[in-house]
């Protein structure tokens, strides 16, 4: 009984980019370097995967871009238990898309996390895991007009089609979407993800892993 119990606990996806200089987190540039800027990348990454590992109950992958055969991911997967895959071409709404019908083939509810928000308390992912199992939907809203967290109990492809990604427009976008297919959301707290270094300083006032890291390992 416990066993199948477990294999239904929502699925949560954690969407990373390689951590490859000039690649990655090039709005941090010019203040930071482009490696730099990918060493922050791998921080992030690492962070949101041991904060998903410690919060998140259910089975949790690592969908990597270009794909998954990145040093990084695996080292993550074998300390952490994690599955890889390979996130699917096109725009990030076709990725999420394509990620989250493979994840809801798996289990009966799925969720994707973005690397942006290390800093997110622990219960709001328990918070989130519990509404997905009731068969709630559940959106986690950023503070530059997007979302950090979108778990779904059916694939409703039409929320990731046609949105202006990388824009202050996504989650309004999303939200007249869903109105119009019927979708209700619970919320999370909003929260303010790291894209650029006023992003990044200010979560490090609040995140001392990364304040530490900015401190040690960006001052050699």
């Amino acid at each position: 009984m416990l066993e199948k119990h477990i294999l239904r606990q929502p699925e949560l996806i954690i969407f990373a980019k390689q951590p490859l200089a000039g690649q990655v987190k090039t709005r941090l540039l010019p203040d930071y370097t482009p490696q730099e800027a990918a060493d922050i990348a791998a921080l992030l990454v690492r962070a949101t995967v041991a904060l998903a590992v410690a919060n998140w109950p259910g089975e949790i992958y690592l969908y990597g871009a270009p794909d998954a055969g990145h040093p990084l991911f695996e080292e993550l997967a074998r300390d952490f238990d994690l599955q890889l895959a390979p996130q699917d071409t096109g725009d990030l709404g076709a990725r999420m898309q394509a990620a989250l019908r493979e994840g809801l083939a798996r289990r009966r509810a799925a969720a994707i996390l973005g690397c942006d928000v290390p800093h997110c308390p622990g219960d709001v992912l328990d918070l989130a895991n519990h509404w997905l199992a009731q068969g709630r939907n559940v959106l986690g809203p950023t503070e530059d007009g997007g979302y950090y967290f979108i778990g779904l109990n059916a694939p409703h492809a039409e929320l990731f089609q046609n949105i202006d990604w990388g824009t202050d427009r996504v989650l309004a976008q999303t939200l007249e979407r869903a109105k119009s297919l019927g979708v209700e959301f619970e919320w999370l707290p909003r929260l303010r993800d790291i894209d650029t270094a006023a992003d990044l300083r200010r979560a490090a006032h609040a995140y001392e892993p990364l304040r530490r890291f900015l401190k040690e390992a960006l001052t050699k």
